[in-house]
C-alpha cells in the first residue's frame, strides 16, 4: 500500500514509501490514518476494494459489534473469512495492488475466541489485526492472550487495536486505577500492540451527550478530561504508544460544507493534542483525514537539523521560531516516521 498514488508527484519534496503489515512496527503504527469502519456484513466491500474506490485509505476495518445486529454475527464471521480468502487470491495473483490494511472489530473476547478458530494461515497473510471493543482491565489479557496464540501459531505479524471506550475509564472514580491497569497489559503484550483507540461516541453516551455540527469533541468537557488523561499515560515518553483520534460523525462531499470544515477543526485539534489517525465511517472523509498527516516542508527540515545536532538553540529554517534540540527531539523522531508514511510537500504545496 501507497497513500496518495494518484497525487500529482510535483506536490512531494519527498514523496511516500509503500507499507504492509511486515513493515517495521515503529513505521507502521503511523500508516494508520484513516481508518474507514464497515459492517462486516457489507456485500459489496470486496469489489471497492479492486477497484480502488476507497482511494487513499490505507486502512479498512470490518465491523462485527455495533455496527450489525445481535442475530448477524454468523453472517458478518463468513462474510469476514470470504472476504479475506479472496483478498489471499488476489494478493497472490498480484503482489503490488494497493491494498489496505484489513483489521476486524469483534464482538466480544468470547466471539473473538471462536472466531479465531475459524481462521487460517492464508487468512491471516492478508490479515493486519484485530480491534477490541470495549477494552479494559477485565478482558485485555484474554483479547491479547488469543491474538499472540493466533500469530505465533502461524508465524504471521498480528497486531491488536484496543479501543477504550467505557464506564471503567470515563468515570473519574475508577479512571486512574484503570488505566494503569491497562498499561499493565499492553506492556506485556507490547510487540502485538499497533494502535490504542478512543471511543468518543461510547463515551458521550455514558452522559447521554451527542457533538453537534459545530462542536468539537474537545468542546464536550467530560468527554476531553478523559481524552487527556488516557493521552497522559499513553504517549509519555515511557510508553509512546499511538493513540488514535475518536470517530467524526458528520460526513459530506462538499468540501466547503459544515461537516468537512467541522472534521478539518477536530483533526487540527486531535494532531496539536498529540492524537494520530482517526476512525471514519464516510468515503469523503478519507482524503480529509490522510492528507492531513502529509508532512510541512519546514517541518522536516526542522526536524532534520534537529537530530542531527548535539544540542544547543537555533532558528528554524523558515527564521520564525525556535528549535531547541533536547525538547523537541522527540518531536522530531515523529515527524521523520510520518515523513516515510505520508510524504514531505513542497515547499509552498497546498493540499
Amino acid at each position: 500500500m501507497r497513500y496518495f498514488i494518484k497525487e500529482d508527484e510535483l506536490k512531494f519534496y519527498k514523496e511516500p514509501n509503500s507499507f504492509s503489515k511486515y513493515s517495521d512496527k515503529n513505521i507502521l503504527k503511523y500508516a494508520i490514518g484513516a481508518n474507514l469502519y464497515m459492517p462486516a456484513i457489507q456485500q459489496s466491500i470486496f469489489n471497492k476494494l479492486l477497484d480502488n474506490k476507497f482511494h487513499n485509505i490505507g486502512a479498512i476495518t470490518l465491523c462485527m459489534e455495533d455496527s450489525i445486529d445481535d442475530t448477524q454475527i454468523g453472517e458478518a464471521q463468513f462474510c469476514v473469512l470470504a472476504l479475506l480468502e479472496r483478498l489471499y487470491v488476489i494478493q497472490q495473483k498480484e503482489p503490488k495492488h494497493n491494498l489496505p490494511l484489513i483489521f476486524v472489530r469483534v464482538r466480544n473476547e468470547e466471539q473473538f475466541h471462536a472466531f479465531s478458530k475459524l481462521l487460517k494461515k492464508e487468512y491471516i497473510n492478508v490479515l493486519c489485526g484485530i480491534n477490541f471493543p470495549k477494552f479494559n482491565s477485565i478482558n485485555g489479557e484474554h483479547y491479547f492472550s488469543i491474538l499472540k496464540e493466533l500469530s505465533l501459531q502461524y508465524n504471521e505479524p498480528l497486531y491488536g487495536m484496543p479501543i477504550i471506550e467505557d464506564e471503567l475509564v470515563m468515570y473519574m472514580d475508577t479512571r486512574f486505577s484503570e488505566l494503569g491497569k491497562i498499561q499493565d497489559i499492553l506492556k506485556r503484550y507490547d510487540d502485538y500492540v499497533l494502535n490504542i483507540r478512543v471511543g468518543g461516541t461510547d463515551f458521550s453516551s455514558i452522559f447521554g451527550l451527542r457533538r453537534d455540527i459545530t462542536t468539537s469533541i474537545y468542546d464536550i468537557k467530560v468527554v476531553a478530561d478523559c481524552l487527556k488523561d488516557i493521552l497522559n499515560y499513553f504517549t509519555r515518553k515511557d510508553c509512546r504508544y499511538v493513540v488514535s483520534g475518536p470517530v467524526w460523525e458528520y460526513y459530506s462531499w462538499d468540501e466547503n460544507s459544515q461537516e468537512i470544515q467541522g472534521l478539518k477543526r477536530e483533526l487540527n485539534l486531535d494532531i496539536q493534542n498529540g492524537f494520530h489517525g482517526k476512525t471514519v465511517i464516510h468515503p469523503s472523509q478519507i482524503d480529509v483525514v490522510n492528507k492531513a498527516y502529509i508532512i510541512k516542508f519546514e517541518e522536516w527540515q526542522d526536524a532534520n537539523n534537529i537530530l542531527n545536532a548535539k544540542g544547543g538553540v537555533f532558528a528554524g529554517c523558515k527564521g520564525n521560531r525556535m528549535n531547541e534540540v533536547n525538547p523537541h527531539r522527540s518531536w522530531a523522531k515523529k515527524i521523520l516516521a510520518k515523513a516515510e508514511i505520508y510524504g514531505v510537500a513542497n515547499l509552498n504545496a497546498k493540499f
